[in-house]
């Protein structure tokens, strides 16, 4: 048995996220190709925080869902020239390690400005994600296990059946999400409200979940800037500090072998929140990787947000809406605005401590919070000093 420790990064006062940028719109882009897509998402992050191409010593490429993306080629057709440079598995669960990677570049001295550009043309390309042989994702193949949706569904019956809840309370998740990409311009389901009755009618795609409970696929790219702190003060926005981060692999992605990971959100969360000096109570707007609604409920009882078992109760009444108590992904999300991966979120993330979420942005949010799911589960908090 792995004993856990206290170990975390703290990064207070030594690292920022400077700059944010997306491609102009979500969706599909048959026009341009993925590296298309990241030069636009570039220009954009740069004209964010005023940095230049030339300012940029540090890079790391997602290598792109649907049309591959290389490193180098990344750096060439950019015009940067950075002393440290990675390909990054573009898989959604890696998204917070990610990020710990690039802000240990820059706590550590190696670099002053990181950028992490990824790009997915997954619906451009007809990528799928099941039907087919995909490795670790495809357990079991014979027994229809053939997308990590069905890993999802297994995960959540027996989640239900442990607990003794009622399914039908999963919709709070979809439908709060939906009312907030209504009032995001870049999301994709900005003009589709969603009832309850909507979502009790749609179809199961792998039971008990629904069309809803599963992410978009579409079209984008992002990029986001980290930069030395005592830099960031002199750009054009200001900064978000990351005040830590941690995270907690070897847990199998056959997720529903092990409890609903609470082992490993629980020891990243007693690091995490040692190192950044917060607790759950102090998050404003929590920030989650929804590939699948019942994520949701693992990450806040990992957590601590409420008890094992209690987190489909916890999620009613619009807690985690907007004028919630704990509002959740305020862009629309994984479910709602569009699916990159993870690192969209980090553009809502940023714009929420910013105060440039316009009528979704949640009032003086000082502290939010970023949870990716196990097998690699992660956090890490951002915050506005």
């Amino acid at each position: 048995m792995v004993q856990a420790d206290d170990r975390a990064i703290a990064f207070k006062n030594q690292v920022a996220v400077v700059g944010i940028g997306t491609t102009n719109h979500y969706g599909t882009y048959n026009e341009m190709g993925a590296y298309g897509m990241a030069q636009e998402a570039f220009k954009n992050a740069l004209d964010d925080c005023g940095l230049t191409q030339d300012d940029i010593d540090g890079l790391i490429v997602g290598t792109g869902t649907g049309e591959p993306t290389a490193y180098d080629d990344m750096a060439r057709i950019l015009g940067v020239h950075p002393r440290v440079a990675y390909p990054y598995s573009n898989g959604g669960r890696l998204f917070g390690p990610s990020v710990m990677l690039m802000a240990s570049l820059v706590a550590s001295g190696q670099c002053d400005n990181v950028a992490f550009v990824y790009t997915n043309n997954a619906r451009t390309t007809r990528v799928k994600f099941g039907g087919q042989d995909e490795g670790a994702s495809a357990i079991h193949p014979a027994y229809g296990f053939t997308s990590p949706g069905a890993n999802a569904a297994i995960e959540f019956r027996r989640y239900l059946h442990e607990f003794n809840q009622d399914r039908e309370k999963l919709a709070a998740i979809a439908i709060g999400q939906r009312k907030s990409a209504a009032l995001n311009d870049m999301a994709i389901f900005r003009d589709r409200p969603l009832t309850f009755e909507d979502y009790v009618n749609a179809r199961y795609i792998a039971e008990p979940l629904r069309l809803n409970d599963y992410c978009i696929i579409n079209d984008g790219a992002i990029v986001f800037i980290l930069s030395r702190a005592d830099r960031a003060k002199s750009l054009k926005k200001p900064p978000v500090y990351i005040r830590a981060a941690s995270q907690q692999g070897g847990w199998s992605i056959y997720h529903w072998q092990d409890g609903f990971e609470y082992e490993p959100y629980s020891r990243v969360a007693k690091r995490v929140y040692g190192a950044a000096d917060v607790t759950p109570k102090d998050v404003d707007a929590l920030f989650w990787y929804d590939a699948f609604a019942p994520f949701l409920l693992y990450y806040l009882e990992g957590f601590g947000f409420c008890g094992r078992g209690e987190a489909l109760d916890f999620i009613q009444g619009g807690r985690i809406e907007l004028g919630g108590e704990l509002p959740v992904n305020t862009s629309g999300g994984h479910l709602s605005e569009t699916y990159l991966q993870g690192r969209a979120i980090m553009v809502e993330a940023v714009r929420q401590i910013r105060g440039e979420c316009g009528p979704r942005q949640v009032p003086n949010a000082q502290i939010v919070q970023f949870i990716g799911t196990a097998p690699n589960a992660s956090s890490f908090i951002l915050s506005k000093d």
